[in-house]
C-alpha cells in the first residue's frame, strides 16, 4: 500500500517588519502590512478603531488614535474561498503584539466573562495583562493580602497557577513617578491623581510622613 501525503507547501504569512512587538504612544497612528503566497486577512475580532485594506496577496492594518484597549495580539492568516480564515493549513498564521502604555490604565481592561476563572488539570491562567511591557506585577489573595507565586507574562498574565483555592485575587503593579530635583531644606509637594473608582488603590510609602488623601483620587504628600 502506498500512502501519499499531500501538503499545501505554503510558508506562513509574512508581516512586513523586523519586529514582532510594538510599544505605541496613546493617540498615535499605527499601520502594518502582511503578505503571503495567497490572499491573507487580519483575524477578527479587531478593535473599533482598526481598518483593514486588502490587496493582491496582501492586507494592511491601520489603527487610529490608539488607546490602552488596543494592547494585544494581532494575527495575520491565510484566507479560504469563503473569505474567512483558513484553519486547515499548518503554519497558516503569524502574529504581532502591541502595547499602548497608559499611566491611568496600567492593566488592560478585560471583558467581564474573563473575571470568573475555572481551573483545569494544567492550572489556571489569570489574564491581568499590562499596558507597559516592563511593568512588574504581583498576584495577591483578597482580603488577606498574601502574595501568590506564579509565572507571569505581560502578554497573557499569570499562567499555570495550580496552587489557588476558590476565592478572590487581585493583580498589583507599581507606577513610577517622574523625578524631581530640589535643594536641601526646600519645601515641595508631590501630587498623584488616579481615576475614580474601586479599581485603583493609591498608597504613598515613606518612613516618617503620611499622604493626605481624604478619600479622594487626589493625594498630596507634604515634604
Amino acid at each position: 500500500m502506498l500512502l501519499l501525503l499531500l501538503t499545501s507547501g505554503l510558508p506562513p504569512p509574512t508581516i512586513v517588519s523586523n519586529q514582532d512587538e510594538f510599544v505605541l504612544q496613546p493617540n498615535s497612528l499605527f499601520n502594518i502590512s502582511c503578505t503571503g503566497k495567497r490572499n491573507v486577512i487580519w483575524a477578527e475580532p479587531l478593535p473599533n478603531n482598526a481598518l483593514v485594506f486588502p490587496g493582491y496577496y496582501t492586507s494592511t492594518l491601520f489603527i487610529d488614535n490608539t488607546t490602552v484597549e488596543n494592547t494585544g495580539y494581532y494575527t495575520c492568516v491565510y484566507e479560504n474561498q469563503d473569505g474567512n480564515l483558513d484553519g486547515d493549513l499548518e503554519n497558516s498564521e503569524t502574529d504581532i503584539y502591541i502595547f499602548v502604555p497608559d499611566s491611568h490604565a496600567p492593566f488592560v481592561p478585560e471583558p467581564s466573562n474573563n473575571l470568573v476563572i475555572s481551573g483545569s488539570i494544567l492550572g489556571i491562567t489569570i489574564p491581568c495583562r499590562v499596558s507597559h511591557p516592563d511593568s512588574y506585577v504581583i498576584l495577591k489573595r483578597v482580603p488577606s493580602g498574601e502574595e501568590m507565586h506564579a509565572l507571569y507574562d505581560s502578554k497573557d498574565g499569570f499562567s499555570y497557577v495550580n496552587n489557588l483555592s476558590s476565592g478572590q485575587y487581585q493583580c498589583e503593579t507599581t507606577i513610577l513617578a517622574s523625578e524631581v530635583t530640589v535643594r536641601a531644606g526646600q519645601p515641595f509637594n508631590i501630587t498623584c491623581i488616579v481615576p475614580a473608582g474601586s479599581d485603583f488603590q493609591q498608597q504613598w510609602l515613606h518612613l516618617k510622613k503620611q499622604a493626605r488623601c481624604n478619600n479622594s483620587p487626589l493625594c498630596v504628600f507634604p515634604f
